[in-house]
């Protein structure tokens, strides 16, 4: 069996879908010919802790731990805060003791707050190279000193190196509303053309990133998706949620560039119409959540909204298999037509019906149109979006299916089959 070293900042017991690609990959891969090395940092910081991930971690898989120089700490004791909230960097209203910790880390922390986890990571990566003769290197990001990390180990050794993407690099979303001064921006672009241009194969989670990294790197980028365990659904039937309840629910992070606003208009609405009954229809929101949440509830305090905060994933499947609605937002900034939630993979298994906001043309709508399994609507649309409500809240009145999915479609996202295509990549350089 081949040996593949794998590089990554989180891993369990870090919670939330960032572990989860690497995690499933080093699950799968030993069924392809690749043992896995993992190579991480002892004590991270993580957005979410979730124990229960560590039971994917497949047998004989070593896995190597160092220390980390981390700012965070220094952020919560200069700042006051206990835990540093979702999308931080992009909050409105900072006292002046945020926005000057947030200006550090733009600006003096290239690429990210992780650079101080690279000369403990190399050292060791040094001697598993040395005990372990790995045959390839593989590096996920975010944060993407993983891939300076690997850059670094692959030149000294010259072994193969791919690097994955589950995000954008200096193109990332909450860059575009930011200050960041231009040499800072300067130096991380030219880490990431490096960084594209020495690995010897790119991998990212869509298709518009694997565009933007082939113009950089002149190279051909792969698009693996992230994806969905059908182990984690084996002991669930898709039958229709028997609650008492229409049931509306959004899984994952709430930023400020989420906004499920547009929806609960649009309910409130047919509400006040009598459409659809007050007491029968319940909006729950699972994840970690911005402040403006609070102001939302205050907003819609007619409607039925519960916010469960942040769950172990092995809850979160339990409600969104009882569910009857699965609402997924799309950041509604410029350019998002590339932007795939990971959570999309974790609905499309369930034959839920899956309600999007975003771009009308973009790849999650290519997703929902192939797999049957929902329909994705302009933020700006309240027409179409007032239309299907009503149509999904009949049906649920009638125990009517809401969606019927094209199976065969849905399996192409599975995690085997990813991990598959992964483990070819990895034959091909090798």
């Amino acid at each position: 069996m081949k040996k593949v070293l794998i590089i990554t900042y989180y891993w369990p017991p870090a919670g939330g879908p960032g572990v989860q690609r690497v995690l499933k990959f080093a699950k799968y891969l030993p069924q392809f010919g690749w043992q896995p090395l993992i190579l991480t940092v002892k004590k991270g910081e993580y957005p979410a802790i979730d124990e229960t991930l560590a039971k994917d971690i497949p047998e004989n898989c070593k896995v190597y731990k160092t220390n980390s120089i981390e700012p965070n700490f220094l952020y919560k004791k200069f700042t006051g805060t206990k835990n540093i909230p979702v999308a931080v960097l992009t909050e409105k209203n900072l006292t002046w003791k945020k926005k000057l910790a947030n200006w550090i880390r733009l600006n003096l922390f290239i690429p990210d707050a992780k650079i101080g986890w690279m000369p403990f990571a190399v050292r060791e990566g040094k001697k598993i190279i040395e005990r372990e003769k790995p045959d390839i290197i593989f590096s996920s990001s975010p944060p993407p000193t993983v891939h300076l990390i690997a850059k670094k180990l692959a030149k000294c050794s010259g072994i193969k190196w791919v690097a994955d993407f589950r995000d954008p690099w200096t193109d990332i979303d909450y860059y575009q509303k930011v200050n960041r001064s231009k040499l800072a921006e300067t130096i991380d672009e030219l880490l990431e053309e490096k960084v594209l241009k020495s690995a010897n194969n790119i991998v990212t989670i869509s298709e518009s990133m694997a565009i933007r990294f082939s113009h950089i790197s002149n190279k051909i980028c792969n698009t693996i998706y992230n994806g969905f365990d059908s182990e984690d659904f084996l002991n669930y039937q898709n039958n229709i949620a028997d609650t008492k309840k229409f049931t509306i629910l959004y899984v994952g992070n709430l930023g400020n560039n989420r906004n499920p606003e547009p929806l609960l208009d649009t309910i409130t609405d047919l509400i006040n119409e009598n459409t659809i009954d007050r007491k029968k229809i319940e909006i729950i929101f699972i994840g970690r959540t911005s402040n403006r949440l609070l102001l939302i509830k205050k907003k819609y305090s007619q409607l039925s909204i519960i916010f469960k905060g942040y769950m172990q994933y092995k809850a979160t499947i339990d409600y969104i298999m009882k569910t009857d609605v699965l609402l997924l937002l799309i950041n509604n900034i410029a350019n998002n037509e590339g932007i795939i939630t990971s959570k999309i993979f974790s609905y499309l298994p369930t034959g839920n019906y899956i309600l999007a906001f975003g771009p009308e043309k973009g790849e999650v709508d290519k997703i929902l149109t192939y797999t049957k399994t929902g329909q994705i609507f302009s933020y700006y649309n309240k027409d179409r979006i007032k239309n299907t409500l009503i149509n999904l809240y009949e049906k649920w009145e009638k125990n009517i299916p809401l969606t019927t999915i094209n199976k065969k479609e849905v399996e192409k996202y599975s995690r085997k089959n990813e991990t598959m295509m992964l483990s070819k990549i990895f034959k091909r350089l090798t």
